[in-house]
């Protein structure tokens, strides 16, 4: 299974929140196409995140296996996440598209069928993006990520790391 990683997109805002203008949605999504003109009605999995200064923060994680990034990212729901995260604070709202392939490298589309892979990468993107925010508003597949804890890995406690902890972050994250 492939995917390809694209954007960051940045999202418009219309006093602080996310621009609902139709108009702005559509030329949001003519942005998207100029990149790959099939993109919007790809599916996989999407980060909504925030820059400001030379960081990016994620907030959100999301997937798109029923229905298109196109109809999924800005669903009302995702707009009142993205909203409530624009009202913490400053920067500009970015989103990443990350678009499941076909074996022939094709964009591949939403089915009813589903996609198991892109379900294991948003719970995979889910864990990272918690180690960067621990505030992350995903709510659904982050009881573990939130509760379990591996020294060196996940959630590693406070103090000084043993040197069995030690060795085994550096061979899973090749960093001591």
């Amino acid at each position: 299974m492939k995917y390809s990683v694209h954007g960051p997109f940045k999202i418009a805002r219309h006093s602080g929140n996310v621009d609902r203008n139709p108009k702005v949605k559509r030329e949001f999504w003519e942005r998207v196409a100029k990149e790959d003109s099939c993109l919007p009605a790809g599916c996989g999995c999407y980060l909504f995140a925030v820059q400001a200064g030379r960081g990016i923060k994620p907030w959100y994680i999301g997937m798109a296996e029923k229905q298109s990034f196109e109809n999924e990212c800005f669903s009302s729901h995702k707009l009142n996440i993205y909203n409530d995260v624009l009202a913490k604070g400053t920067g500009t709202p970015i989103i990443f598209l990350i678009a499941k392939r076909t074996k022939k490298n094709k964009l591949a589309h939403p089915s009813k069928r589903r996609h198991p892979s892109s379900k294991f990468l948003e719970s995979m993107l889910i864990g990272i993006a918690l180690d960067r925010n621990t505030n992350l508003m995903n709510i659904h597949k982050t009881k573990f990520a939130k509760e379990m804890t591996v020294p060196g890995l996940i959630n590693s406690p406070e103090g000084a790391p043993t040197r069995a902890e030690s060795k085994f972050k550096k061979a899973m994250r090749g960093r001591s």
